[in-house]
């Protein structure tokens, strides 16, 4: 306080308090699979949201939607994982965990290769009826649908058919499953009145009679010649959205119901298909069916921009309109994700858009709005300030969070309100108020903030009503692809230039924004250290306090690799320090504070690093992958100079606290989903993560006790050197 240290530093046990959570989280974007959860309808106005959490579980959240919003009726966990399924064929994005709704009052999860699990959903509650083990050697189950006591999945070739029995037991009719001889299966959908199962499969779509007691009866495929990704009909119209091979995107087909059953296959009705030309590149991705609409989302790519957007169409007996009114879902001038074709969903009024999970509701005969609530978004970037206000900010949104019971913390307000056009690159304040722009972003695969070719566009953040963050306008940056790094009120950037030097720049950043394209304060060129040809990554720390960076080069020499590492000043004063890590396959992080650095090679090997004149040496290092329980560590959460917190990514979740001193470990802190950012509020240890926050005792080094007892800064004394 006012640059005294008072009072007595508090170390507590380790340990988790309470844990709070939120639905419809967001992926990661960047050169990744898009789907991230589950999004399923059981009723008109309620919906089934499942979030793949990174610890052994799924987080299922019921949620009633209406003009007003999103309101979560119930949540509750399940030991179900939730894994990816990427077609080798087709290089189309699905989950392998799924919902089959039977009604108003049930639905069935299915888990492939672990089980499926039948939940209530009386008085808005989730309630486990039944369970029924699968087994672990078996297909993945791709699809299913159902209704009242019958339902269907299908893994391969073959379509399963199942039956609530007494008891709510779960029972596989095993006399009824049925071999696809035209191709495999890829989604199922039943007819309006129940008697007919559609199944999208690689060879056409295949109708089955399930109306009979005696077993399920296969007709024909129709269009036999293409493969079909996802099909949806109501009583008048059947919309299928086709397959191609090798990752590109085919069309969206409408055909009436009346003309399939013909001798010959029937003309589309309407198709939506992709277009390119000199400045667009369009594919549809999805698409949701209604009684009377059509929503159909678009991938666009227009120079730099990529886009999703959703169209709605209107249905009759006639055809399907043109585009009545667009909705733009979101738009960024960076690489996003990969696109897939997506399972859209949409009942009533309502509609849920993969692959964010972003709620609309259709109004009048053409426009659409947004639809969010308290618990809607990803919670993965902890926001804390001095004046114990807690915020947790995703790609789309903020959340207030109240810490006053740590064993029950609560989301006050928020929801996933910023626009689409939003971009990755974030700025906001500092959270000590000081009003200095920082970036607010958190990496995705690479080990550092990564600006894309060319000039990037970065949106800033400003405290707004209630205390949520709100878009305040964007500036640009030009001179990437470069790596990011940021102190309170600079922006710096290491970008690649002739024969492997890199060039350093220093931002001054604005207090507000208003669309300006920044000038480097300074900049200077390192020379390089090894051929470029074999250089194949870049990492950037730096500390604003004592205006130090750190910048580590990769490079492969043969069939081994090394990394680079120069610490130095950016105002020029004292030496460049150089070292060398040997054996390094990739960095996984790097951080800089005090005297001190911080380096993660490989999610195992943790280095502390320190100056001797002109070299870096190594302090401590720890291999992680000898410890008595092995782990791997996949960021750097927080590094002060005596505590490292990294993120544990195998072979549970979490986050791990270690001592820089000595690389002794503190503490270890289980959490239910990837720890993505952490923070400090008073004495409570908060821990970000997509689909959730848990609250934690912070742990402290006794050296880093001892300093501060003794008033003692990060840094060592000017005139002592000690």
């Amino acid at each position: 306080m006012s640059g005294v240290c008072k009072g007595v530093p508090v170390s507590l046990p380790a340990e988790t308090y309470g844990t709070v959570w939120s639905y419809g989280a967001a992926p990661a974007e960047g050169p990744n699979l898009p789907l991230e959860g589950l999004a399923e309808f059981v009723s008109n106005d309620r919906i089934l949201f499942g979030e793949r959490l990174g610890g052994n579980g799924l987080s299922l959240s019921l949620v009633r939607v209406d003009d007003r919003g999103l309101k979560r009726l119930d949540q509750r966990t399940l030991d179900i994982d939730v894994e990816h399924y990427f077609g080798s064929w087709d290089w189309s994005d699905g989950l392998l965990t799924f919902l089959v709704p039977l009604g108003p009052d049930r639905v069935v999860v299915v888990g492939t290769r672990q089980r499926l699990e039948l939940l209530g959903l009386d008085g808005d509650h989730l309630t486990s009826l039944s369970q029924h083990a699968l087994d672990p050697r078996s297909d993945s189950i791709v699809g299913g649908a159902g209704r009242g006591d019958r339902f269907w999945t299908c893994a391969g070739s073959w379509v399963s058919e199942w039956r609530v029995a007494a008891g709510e037991a779960l029972v596989e009719e095993t006399a009824h499953a049925l071999q696809l001889v035209e191709g495999s299966c890829r989604s199922l959908t039943l007819s309006p009145d129940g008697t007919v199962l559609w199944a999208a499969t690689s060879h056409g779509l295949v109708p089955i009679d399930v109306s009979s007691p005696a077993g399920p009866v296969a007709g024909p495929a129709l269009f036999p010649t293409q493969a079909f990704f996802n099909v949806q009909l109501n009583d008048t119209y059947l919309v299928a959205q086709e397959l191609l091979r090798y990752g590109d995107l085919g069309s969206v087909h409408v055909f009436r119901m009346a003309e399939l059953g013909g001798a010959e296959e029937p003309a589309p009705v309407k198709s939506f298909s992709p277009e390119e030309g000199a400045d667009l590149w369009e594919r549809p991705v999805g698409f949701a069916l209604f009684e009377d609409d059509l929503l159909v989302e678009w991938f666009r790519l227009n120079g730099a921009t990529r886009s999703y957007v959703v169209d709605r169409h209107g249905l009759s007996p006639a055809g399907v309109s043109s585009a009545r009114g667009s909705l733009l879902v979101r738009e960024s001038d960076e690489i996003g994700l990969l696109p897939s074709p997506l399972r859209l969903v949409g009942r009533g009024q309502h509609a849920v858009l993969h692959p964010w999970r972003r709620v609309v509701t259709l109004e009048g005969t053409a426009a659409m709005a947004f639809r969010t609530g308290l618990h809607h978004g990803s919670l993965e970037r902890i926001w804390a300030g001095e004046d114990g206000a807690v915020l947790a900010v995703g790609p789309f949104g903020a959340h207030g969070v109240d810490l006053g019971d740590p064993m029950a913390p609560v989301l006050t307000a928020g929801g996933m309100v910023f626009p689409p056009d939003t971009q990755r690159l974030r700025l906001a304040p500092a959270p000590s108020g000081s009003g200095a722009l920082e970036l607010l972003t958190l990496p995705t695969s690479e080990s550092y903030v990564h600006q894309e070719d060319g000039t990037a566009v970065l949106s800033c953040l400003r405290p707004g009503e209630g205390g949520l963050l709100e878009p305040s306008g964007q500036l640009r940056v030009d001179g990437g692809p470069a790596a990011l790094a940021s102190a309170p009120g600079q922006l710096f950037q290491a970008a690649l230039v002739d024969e492997g030097a890199t060039r350093l720049r220093r931002f001054a950043l604005p207090k507000s924004c208003a669309g300006e394209l920044l000038r480097p304060a300074s900049e200077q060129v390192i020379a390089p250290d090894g051929p470029s040809e074999q250089l194949i990554g870049q990492t950037l720390a730096v500390d604003g306090e004592r205006s130090e960076v750190l910048l580590g080069k990769t490079y492969y020499e043969g069939s081994t690799s090394r990394s680079s590492l120069a610490w130095f000043s950016w105002t020029g004063a004292g030496p460049m320090a150089i070292g060398t890590l040997s054996g390094t396959t990739e960095l996984t992080a790097m951080a800089l504070a005090g005297d001190r650095a911080l380096a993660v090679e490989n999610g195992r090997n943790v280095y502390v690093l320190r100056r001797d004149g002109e070299n870096i040496v190594v302090h401590v290092h720890v291999d992680l992958s000898q410890a008595s329980s092995p782990i791997e560590v996949s960021r750097i959460l927080s590094f002060d100079g005596s505590v490292a917190w990294l993120a544990i990514s195998s072979p549970f979740v979490g986050a791990l606290a270690l001592e820089a001193d000595d690389g002794a470990e503190l503490a270890r802190y289980p959490t239910p989903s990837p720890v993505r950012s952490v923070a400090l509020a008073g004495e409570r240890l908060v821990l970000g993560m997509n689909e959730a926050i848990t609250i934690a005792a912070p742990v402290c080094a006794a050296s880093q006790t001892a300093r501060r007892a003794a008033g003692l800064s990060r840094g060592p004394d000017p005139e002592t050197g000690q």
